[in-house]
Formats: structure tokens, sequence, C-alpha cells
């Protein structure tokens, strides 16, 4: 029994301290991920979650983020950007501005929220709430960078000018 409470105190512990830190192959770093963007000719994707309260964003880093063809996909085409926003542990003071001006700027209000941004911050989508994985993959497909030889990318400026239009009852998102 004292090993059992040990391991559920670790684990609560573990849980607890890295709360607000990026998962691996995520950055907080907005700037650094803009500036690799433009240099790879990939796009930004900056997720806005609530890890520690929030369970349609722990849905979806489970049946989507942490999946291998999300995985993939975002490899070849996206530089991740984790804006958590949790209730216990939260980031620094410092972090914490940065990500509510980012909220701020594109009035990001519901959670899970992905934006999609070119190089230069310049907002290309919006995907909105809670989605299972093919039909969040279908959408995160629209936003895919322009590359040569890539003629049947429509994933442009225009497109996502119209963000989550439609999408605003989405299942799952939640108003914080």
């Amino acid at each position: 029994m004292k090993k059992f409470l040990l391991t559920i105190f670790a684990a609560i512990f573990a849980v607890t301290l890295f709360a607000g830190d990026a998962p691996r192959g995520w950055t907080t770093d907005i700037n650094a991920a803009l500036a690799r963007a433009k240099r790879e000719n990939k796009r930004v994707l900056i997720l806005f979650t609530g890890s520690d309260w929030c369970s349609w964003c722990v849905r979806l880093k489970d049946d989507v983020l942490n999946k291998s063809a999300f995985k993939n996909l975002a490899r070849d085409n996206f530089i991740l950007v984790y804006f958590d926003f949790p209730r216990r542990n939260p980031p620094s003071d410092a972090q914490m501005r940065i990500q509510r001006q980012w909220q701020q700027r594109f009035g990001v209000r519901v959670y899970p929220t992905v934006i999609i941004v070119d190089g230069e911050g310049n907002k290309v989508g919006e995907i909105g709430g809670y989605r299972q994985e093919e039909p969040f993959l279908t959408e995160l497909r629209k936003y895919l960078p322009q590359r040569r030889g890539n003629q049947g990318n429509r994933g442009n400026g225009n497109r996502g000018n119209r963000g989550n239009q439609g999408n605003r009852g989405n299942r799952g998102s939640q108003r914080r």
C-alpha cells in the first residue's frame, strides 16, 4: 500500500511540475518559431489549450495531436507552438503576457483553438474546438504551406480569413 501511495504521489507531482511546459516537439517561443518557419518555408501552428482544466483539450491531445498521422503531417509542414493556460502552475509572467497578446490578436475565446500563421505571423487559418482525428487533419491540410510544385494547395491567406465560421458551436468548445 505504501508503494502504491508513493507511486500516486509521484505521478501527481510530475503532472503538476510539468503543467505549462511545452510537450516534446513543441515550443513556447513564438519568435523562434516564426523565424524557423520563414527559413524552412513552413507554417506555424499555435495551439491554445488549458492542459489541466479543459477536458476537450486533453481529448484533442490524446485523439489527434499524439497520433502518428498528425505528427507526420506536422513534421513536414508546421512549426508547433504550445500556448497553455493552465490553472495550476502557469507559465512565467513574461510567457503569459506573450500568450495573452497572441490570444487577443486572434480573438481566441474557445479552448482548444488552433491558429495557423505564416512566417510573418499573418493568420492563415483557424480550427476551433475539438474534432476527431480525420476531420481535424482534413481541415489542417487546407492550410499547408505553398511549395514549388504544390499546385493543388489552396492554403493562402484568403481562405484563412474565414476562420472557423460556422463552427462556433463546435462540440467540446470551452470558454475560459
